[in-house]
């Protein structure tokens, strides 16, 4: 004789996961952007490594990212020489060894454009993300791959395509393809899990 148990668990198993919102959130930029949105801050410590055409081996880059919604995001190089790159509005802040300089994102359309693939994204902001790049999303909710193609012409030129991934509204890493053949890896585990 059989128990009613086991079968009582599994059909509770299946309930629960019908009816857990990310179950049945069909993935949809739209979906991708309202988990975004809610997020008011985010930190994390990223391992990034460029492989670049005048360098016989890949530069490997370790520190820490920091965003506040909507606008504030800084990259905090730790080694191999620590740097650090600091938007707040349009205003970048660039700050080495050889000592800090400021720049505006809008007399610079690169800087911009490439700023805007993380900002837009962390704020939710789909009106942005979608006035720089032209977007292709697969995957789910719980583990998913954003291609970003520059819209901006003088972008184009210089970056072929942007690749995010991630679960939920975590960056887990992003992936940019220069045309010049150079390549980013950065790898990103978020300080709240």
């Amino acid at each position: 004789m059989t128990s009613g148990r086991p079968r009582l668990l599994r059909v509770a198993a299946l309930a629960l996961l019908i009816l857990s919102p990310l179950a049945r959130a069909e993935l949809s930029l739209e979906n991708l952007m309202a988990e975004f949105s809610q997020v008011t801050s985010a930190h994390g410590r990223f391992t990034e490594r460029k492989t670049l055409g005048l360098l016989e081996i890949p530069l490997l880059l370790e520190g820490t990212l920091s965003y506040r919604a909507p606008d504030y995001l800084r990259k905090a190089v730790t080694r191999p020489e620590p740097s650090q790159f600091e938007i707040a509005g349009d205003q970048l802040t660039v700050e080495t060894a050889d000592g800090q300089r400021s720049f505006s994102l809008d007399d610079h359309p690169m800087l911009r454009a490439f700023s805007e693939s993380y900002r837009a994204l962390l704020a939710g902001d789909r009106e942005a993300l979608d006035r720089h790049y032209q977007t292709a999303l697969s995957g789910s909710l719980g583990h998913w791959t954003l291609r970003l193609r520059p819209r901006d012409a003088q972008v184009g030129a210089r970056i072929r395509e942007i690749t995010l991934t991630g679960s939920d509204h975590h960056i887990l890493s992003v992936e940019t393809l220069e045309t010049s053949g150079d390549t980013s890896l950065m790898t990103i585990v978020p300080d709240d899990g």
